[in-house]
This record gives C-alpha cells, structure tokens and sequence, in this order.
C-alpha cells in the first residue's frame, strides 16, 4: 500500500485527536508583513495564544498581510522524503488563499531535487509530490482534510483515486460561519480572504456594525443573516439547526471550530443544544479552536460549523 504524508496549511481546523490519529503534519503559516512581530502559525499551543493576544488587538498594524511565505522547500522533512511514498499537501481554497499557486509551483520545481535525495538514501521509488485544493475553509477545509485522511489511510485509497471521491464529497458540504471582523475597516486590505459582497451591503453591514452569517453549499456563497449581538453564535447554530431540521445528516461528523481562547464559550448553550441535535441523527460533534491566524483575520468570536446533508 502507497503511503502519502498528509500536509495541511496551519489554518485547517480539526481537534489536535484527529491530527494525531491520522497523522497530518502542519505546514506554518508565516505572514511577512507580521514577521518580526509574531512567530510562523503552526498550531501548537504557545504560538497559537501569541496570535489570539494580537487578535483582541484591532490596530492596523496588527492585521497582517496576505503576502504570506509559501516555500514548501523549507517545510518539507526528511522524514517525508524517506518514511513515505510520497506527499499531498491539501490546501484552503484558492480563490481564498495564496498557499495553492505556490505550493503547486514549487511542488513542480522541486520534484527532481526530492528524487536525488531518495536515491542517495538508497531508495529507489519515485516520491510523488502532489498539490490539492480542498476548495474550502476553516471548518469545512478541516471536514474535507478528515475524508482524505479517511479514504487513504482506512481504505487504502492511492493518490490518484483520491481525486474522484474527494471531488464528490467537497460538492455536498455544507458550511455557515460568521465573520465578526467583516465590518472592520481596518480588514479592508484582507478582501481576497472575505466573501465577496456586494460593495452597498457591505457599507450597510458595516454601518449598522453587524456581524454577517454566510453559508456555502454546492460552490456558492450566499450571506444569510446578520446579527448584531457580540456573540453570534446563538443565531450561527439557530440557522445550522434549521438546515439540519430540514435534512437529516448523510455523514457522521460535524465539525465546529471557534475564535476563542476562552473554554467557557465551548460549553455555550446554544453548542450544548446543538450537540444533542447531532446526537439525536446519529453524528458526531467535534468542536475545537481555530488556528490563530484564522482567530485574528476573522475577528474574535467568529464561528465555523460544516457537515454534510
């Protein structure tokens, strides 16, 4: 059986269990124009609390660029190159993120060189580097990361006949996640990040100082709702229990991810009375913090849940 080392850029948003039982290794996330101030997000628990202590900070200078540093010659280990068959580094959605476009260049770039180097360690299959864009963010990238790691490591399932399944499934998640920071000025330069909206919704969102609830499904972003209350996240799980009210889940998990460094919001009531929704179909709830970048480009309090139905 091929064997793949599983890559994810750091903002992929799934509990540190499921890193650990399949695996998945983290590329950082180093944003330039942030470099001297906070460390390359790699999810461990120092550097994320760095960057939820720049969060609660609006300030201008605070807010990062999107030239974000994708050299994957760095991020790449030896261990990769010589504990596996190959590597699929699965990446946010494209039109969302730069990591795709350079990965995938420097993916091809790099080949030869990773070749000589497992020649030289006397191993003499070709070590397959391979670039996915999973279509989706934060929660719903998590949810299409979990199906990968399922379909190869599970059922044995190669590079190539990954692509098929994973296209199918992306196609039936369903995402809503609000976004706190949508009304901020000074997130204005993060506008390949935030959902395209209409330029006088936007002015009236941000005028009325509201917080905007967007669902994506079937590759279409539709804003929803607005709330104007600092914690969304009653009405974010109120519109997800009505989906899930109207159509029963086909697939077990529910992934949830939230912008807090505070565990009180994880016993929210509203997540309580959600997770016995998903109970009651048959799921699984998996609940877990977003990256730090994620907690400062979103704004604090921004929640994600995906699933699909």
């Amino acid at each position: 059986m091929q064997y793949l080392t599983l890559a994810l850029d750091a903002s992929c948003d799934l509990p540190k269990a499921i890193y650990q039982r399949f695996d998945l290794a983290t590329l950082p996330l180093t944003w330039l124009a942030s470099s001297a101030e906070l460390p390359p997000d790699d999810r461990s628990e120092t550097v994320t609390e760095a960057w939820y202590q720049a969060a609660k900070d609006q300030r201008s200078h605070s807010v990062p660029d999107l030239q974000q540093d994708t050299h994957l010659s760095q991020s790449l280990e030896d261990s990769w190159l010589l504990n596996s068959d190959g590597a699929l580094v699965i990446t946010p959605a494209k039109h969302r993120h730069p990591g795709y476009q350079h990965w995938n260049h420097q993916g091809t770039i790099l080949q030869p060189q990773l070749d000589r180097i497992r020649q030289a360690a006397n191993l003499r299959s070709h070590f397959r580097l391979r670039v996915m864009d999973s279509g989706h963010t934060l929660a719903a990238y998590g949810l299409f990361v979990q199906q990968a790691a399922s379909l190869h490591r599970n059922q044995g399932l190669s590079i190539d006949k990954l692509r098929l399944p994973l296209s199918d499934y992306s196609a039936r998640i369903r995402h809503v996640y609000c976004i706190p920071a949508f009304a901020n000025p000074v997130h204005d330069a993060q506008k390949g990040v935030m959902p395209g909206v209409n330029w006088v919704r936007h002015s009236l969102v941000r005028l009325r100082k509201k917080i905007p609830i967007f669902l994506t499904s079937e590759g279409h972003e539709t804003m929803i709702g607005e709330v104007t209350d600092k914690d969304p996240i009653e009405s974010v799980i109120s519109h997800v229990s009505d989906l899930l009210e109207q159509n029963r889940l086909s697939c077990s998990i529910v992934n949830m991810s939230i912008a807090t460094a505070k565990p009180s919001l994880l016993r929210h009531p509203a997540i309580l009375r959600f997770h016995e929704l998903v109970n009651r179909q048959g799921g699984t709830l998996w609940l877990s913090p977003m990256s730090g970048t994620s907690a400062l480009l979103f704004g604090e309090n921004a929640l994600s849940v995906a699933f699909v139905n």
